[in-house]
């Protein structure tokens, strides 16, 4: 027996999933890993990478600021591309599974937080042009917007 305020739950959950849809997230160490924001170029310790499920990818290059104790973060958001997600996610973790892949950009997202991992102000977050890609052991993305200096990031894989 359903009970009644249990009836808005059901018709607010999908029947049905797409297994295609791709979860999950990669995280790597690599050992170059490099941020370009405003023409000041920054190094970067970290690189996700994040499938949510609905056709979009998420990029997170990650650094340590040296001088604050803090870190930042600039992120890129762009579709699968053509080729689909180039992340392949199982039980036991994601890993890259193409090493041929580029998407368009949707948005990117630039952030820093202090000593104790609380934001320093709200992430300057855009809408942009441009393009990430992955090669045999790269990752890049690229912006460009109207009016604001362009983003980059290249980590290897």
């Amino acid at each position: 027996m359903i009970h009644l305020w249990m009836a808005p739950l059901l018709l607010a959950v999908p029947a049905t999933v797409n297994p295609a849809q791709a979860f999950g997230r990669l995280e790597h160490r690599p050992a170059h890993c490099r941020i370009v924001v405003g023409g000041r170029s920054l190094t970067c310790e970290r690189l996700q990478i994040s499938a949510n499920g609905s056709r979009g990818l998420r990029l997170r290059f990650i650094g340590d600021d040296q001088e604050t104790g803090g870190s930042y973060q600039l992120s890129f958001v762009s579709l699968d591309g053509d080729q689909g997600s180039p992340l392949s996610c199982d039980n036991s973790g994601c890993s890259v599974d193409s090493r041929r892949w580029s998407a368009t950009l949707l948005s990117t997202s630039w952030v820093r937080f202090d000593a104790r991992g609380l934001p320093k102000g709200l992430p300057a977050t855009r809408m942009a042009q441009g393009r990430c890609w992955i090669d045999a052991n790269t990752v890049s993305c690229e912006s460009h917007s109207r009016n604001v200096a362009g983003m980059s990031a290249e980590a290897q894989l």
